[in-house]
């Protein structure tokens, strides 16, 4: 025997003499099998995604080795010794406890004072995931057992589950009987535990004996207050007599009718025990508990979700928070089990990821308990969206929706009425996933197609720019694939032209996707799919952090247009080809690509392509430092573009963007007067617009301002770059903005904020694998790790440096040099702190930097000093401290002639300081 296991939605069929009554298909179905397949004889091979937060309820082998078209999975060994779901879930580690200190203020002054005799019983109440019972175990963590008696027991739906089940634990655990222990040992322990107590309970000893041992099934008789439930009731009064008992429940509204009847008789004790309970809310809305207050949880706002993610996945950047609260909905459960699944896995998809496995298995059991009319609703909304206008649920329904529907669906938690009216929403969008993927594809596509063609039916909805998005949606569900990709295009076009880029990507990759999808594709419609990879380089490259290093859609876009003949495509589909491998920085294929587009272009004869064509690779040359042909062919460009926009009046945002990156060589090499003017006039283009390149001229201006030790002024900017930069969802210049910032910060006053806030943005950058520019970045980090005495830090980014400039980019090269020098030098290995010089010295040759060949002799005079060569020192100093205030770096110079005169630098490093100064 071997058995695979995985959890999801699977469709149910008739069956054949071959499957049976019913057969079983879908994703989850085929993935347990392959599971199964890979199990070896006796064993059970499950999956993370079936196992979910139950995973440590069972003690797992170590992960297998992924295979393809498996799931992460474990093999399951056996039965952990964990019995309560909080234990288990704990044993992987907890989220910081947060956002509850009004409810749990209130429990533990309801535990550490005596209440009033009508409030002996408090109600934790919240949906699945909302944090009851981790809650409870902060406030009785936080009292303590020392004054009081405390008895834990939880109620459980299944049918095995027996009855007065929260009692009889709570009766177990009083008498120290162990969850594993045999029946033997059970009434063993019961009765030395019980013998002090027989004159008190008389003839009801051997009944408490039984229920202890055997649960209530052994005592006979009904189960009534003049019964079991007075056996019990008169073994907890006992208790009560013996000083203060708690009795906390957990899932209450899973509770049977016995222990209900047992808990009133103990509320109605004019001494009884103090009770806690958390149960999810009533169906009808009313009190679990008349008179006793019900505390109620909510969902994280958004600060607590983002202080929750941290906890799992610490480089999280605010975009990805903010994707994970609002598939959350805020739900701390859901929230954990997303970041597990990010931290195991590429974030980009966790979304396709959480549809699988026990979270969809949850909703797909909530849906399936719903009247057949309300599930009705559910799906029809499902397949409109998470927010569903009225009068699309209307015709996807068929007719009006009974209000006293919505209203049952509100109280299954399934969907809410928006306050401005006319619309339902989900409560999160793992609910209206889950539900998506219960519907069958035939009846899902009716309904996206009911729905498709009531939009078209209204007035002149077709050529209305506000229907685009919706119409491109239900097309796709509907399968009409080339009214898919003709309005997902036009849905892109709109939303580019509002720099809306996150969203234009999204369109113009369904609108590819849907022409994948049409038999018999014509040529015109494979140029198109070209096209659109063209539209969605554009949409892409200004923020490719937030992608992940792949070009094969433009790669492939190359092969159709090569396929097709078409020299025009192919000049395009090259160019961005090599575009896309400059945002990924990957900058030698770049330059390879984008010559193999302009030599096509110039076959074409395209002026204004051939134009195009050699600003990118002017762009791309200047990533490489090969800066003297790309000034060449930015300069062209611009002026071909200049002639070009006088004649239309158009905004050229290329010509913006290459004058900011000639502008970043005019800095690397010094000439900040040039590098300023450069980026006055890149900025003069572009105006008050909002397009992302405006954030790009800007942060290369915070970079040249970083350059000359203008700290106060490139932080200021650096600020508000990021600011702008989180409204309009760019990772990459956020945390480029960020790093700025930050170093600024920490260079000008040695804030240890400013430092964390640079590491934090590297880490974004390194988790990703990203690698465009990176180099600056971690040159600033190596500098600040090196002065801070953080070596490991300060080498392991270095070396990032050193590979960024086997691939051609070398502006941090010079920098982390000179640190990896410093570094050598403290540890008097003057022959590698010479070595590591000379490298600092070559990259700043080759480059034309006078900037660092500047620096590289300020620190060279520094070193001197350290060897007790004083005069040549001074010398040297004092020739560095004039060539860099002749470059307008008059910080650096100041800090160059306050090492003349002896006063040590700011450095946070007091032994690198006294190392230094002369």
């Amino acid at each position: 025997m071997h058995s695979g296991i995985h959890a999801g939605t699977v469709l149910l069929t008739q069956g054949d003499i071959e499957s049976g009554r019913y057969d079983l298909i879908g994703d989850v179905v085929n993935t347990a099998a392959h599971l199964s397949r890979h199990a070896g004889p006796d064993q059970i091979l499950a999956s993370l995604d079936a196992l979910g937060p139950h995973a440590n309820f069972f003690e797992l082998a170590a992960h297998l080795p992924a295979a393809s078209g498996m799931p992460q999975a474990r093999l399951v060994l056996g039965r952990s010794t964990a019995t309560r779901r909080f234990e288990a879930t704990s044993r992987r580690g907890l989220t910081p406890f947060i956002g509850r200190n009004e409810i749990f203020g209130f429990l533990t002054r309801f535990l550490s004072e005596a209440p009033a005799q009508a409030q002996r019983c408090a109600v934790v109440v919240g949906g699945p995931g909302l944090g009851k019972t981790r809650l409870l175990e902060e406030v009785l963590g936080h009292v303590g057992t020392e004054r009081i008696r405390l008895l834990r027991g939880s109620c459980e739906s299944y049918v095995g589950a027996e009855v007065l089940q929260p009692f009889l634990q709570m009766l177990r655990a009083a008498l120290g009987i162990r969850a594993d222990a045999s029946l033997v040992e059970a009434k063993e322990t019961a009765r030395a535990a019980l013998e002090p107590w027989a004159a008190q309970l008389g003839p009801n000893a051997e009944s408490i004996l039984a229920l202890a041992s055997a649960g209530a099934d052994a005592r006979g008789g009904r189960i009534t207050v003049d019964g079991v439930v007075g056996d019990l009731l008169g073994f907890f009064t006992g208790l009560s007599a013996h000083g203060p008992l708690v009795l906390v429940i957990d899932d209450w509204q899973w509770s049977d009718d016995a222990s209900r009847q047992l808990l009133q008789a103990l509320l109605e004790l004019p001494n009884g025990p103090h009770v806690i309970l958390a149960s999810r809310p009533r169906e009808d809305g009313s009190e679990w508990i008349s008179g006793a207050p019900h505390l109620f949880l909510e969902p994280f706002q958004g600060p607590e979700t983002d202080f929750a993610v941290r906890r799992w996945v610490p480089q999280a950047d605010p975009f990805l928070v903010a994707r994970i609260h609002a598939y959350a909905g805020g739900v701390p459960l859901f929230i954990e089990e997303l970041c597990h699944s990010i931290a195991a896995n590429d974030p980009a998809s966790f979304e396709a990821r959480s549809k699988q496995g026990w979270i969809a298995t949850l909703v797909a059991s909530r849906l399936a308990r719903l009247p057949p009319d309300e599930a009705k609703v559910v799906r029809a909304a499902a397949v409109i969206g998470n927010t569903v206008p009225h009068g699309l649920l209307v015709s996807a329904c068929g007719s009006e929706p009974d209000p006293a529907i919505v209203r049952a669906l509100a109280d299954a938690d399934f969907l809410f009425a928006d306050p401005a009216g006319g619309v339902l929403r989900f409560k999160h969008g793992i609910t209206r996933d889950a539900v998506y993927d219960t519907i069958g594809l035939h009846e899902r596509q009716a309904l996206h197609k009911r729905i498709e063609d009531t939009l078209l039916a209204r007035s002149e909805q077709a050529d209305r720019e506000d229907a685009m998005e919706a119409l491109a949606y239900h097309s796709q569900g509907a399968g009409h694939w080339e009214s898919a990709a003709h309005y997902a295009e036009r849905a892109g076009d709109k939303a580019m032209a509002a720099f809306a880029l996150d969203r234009a990507s999204a369109q113009y990759q369904v609108a590819m996707q849907a022409l994948d999808r049409v038999p018999d594709r014509s040529r015109e419609q494979s140029l198109r799919w070209c096209l659109l990879a063209n539209k969605l380089g554009m949409a892409n490259i200004f923020d490719p952090l937030s992608l992940t290093d792949d070009t094969s859609v433009f790669e492939r876009a190359v092969a159709i247009a090569s396929s097709l003949g078409e020299t025009a495509a192919m000049a395009s589909a090259y160019e961005w080809l090599g575009y896309m491998c400059y945002g990924f920085g990957r900058f030698r294929e770049a330059v390879t690509h984008t010559r193999t587009a302009l030599e096509l272009a110039r076959k074409l004869e395209d002026r204004r392509l051939i134009a195009q064509i050699e600003a990118t690779l002017g762009q791309i040359l200047a990533a490489s430092c090969q800066y003297d042909e790309a000034i060449a062919l930015i300069d062209a460009a611009i002026s071909t573009k200049q002639q070009r926009s006088r004649r239309h009046g158009a905004i050229s945002f290329g010509a913006a963007y290459a004058l900011s990156c000639k502008g970043g060589i005019l800095a690397d090499r010094g000439d900040f007067e040039g590098a300023h003017a450069c980026f006055s006039e890149a900025m003069a283009l572009v105006g008050g617009s909002t397009h992302p390149v405006v954030n790009s001229v800007r942060n290369w201006i915070a970079v040249a301002l970083i350059w000359q030790g203008r700290w106060q002024e490139a932080e200021q900017l650096a600020v508000e770059g990021a600011r702008i930069a989180e409204n309009t969802r760019s990772l990459l210049l956020l945390a480029d903005c960020r790093a700025a910032s930050g170093f600024a910060r920490w260079s000008a006053t040695g804030d240890a904020d400013g430092l964390l806030q640079l590491r934090n943005a590297a880490e974004w950058m390194e988790r990703r694998n990203f690698q465009f520019y990176t180099s600056v970045q971690y040159s600033w980090l190596v500098e600040a790790a090196t002065a801070e005495g953080d070596v490991e830090t300060a080498r392991r980014y270095a070396a990032h440096v050193l590979r960024r400039a086997r691939e051609g980019e070398r502006l941090g090269e010079a920098a982390a040099c000179r640190s990896l020098a410093k570094l050598a030098a403290l540890r008097q290995d003057l022959g590698l702190s010479e070595r590591w010089l000379r490298r600092a010295e070559t990259s700043a040759g080759w480059r034309g930097s006078l900037r660092d060949a500047a620096l590289n002799l300020s620190l060279r005079g520094e070193l001197l000093a350290g060897q007790g060569l004083g005069e040549a020192a001074r010398q040297t100093m004092m020739e560095a401290a004039e060539k860099l205030r002749a470059l307008g770096m008059h910080w650096h110079a100041e800090e160059t002639i306050r090492l003349v005169i002896g006063i040590p630098v700011g450095y946070a490093n007091d032994q690198l300081a006294q190392h230094c100064a002369v």
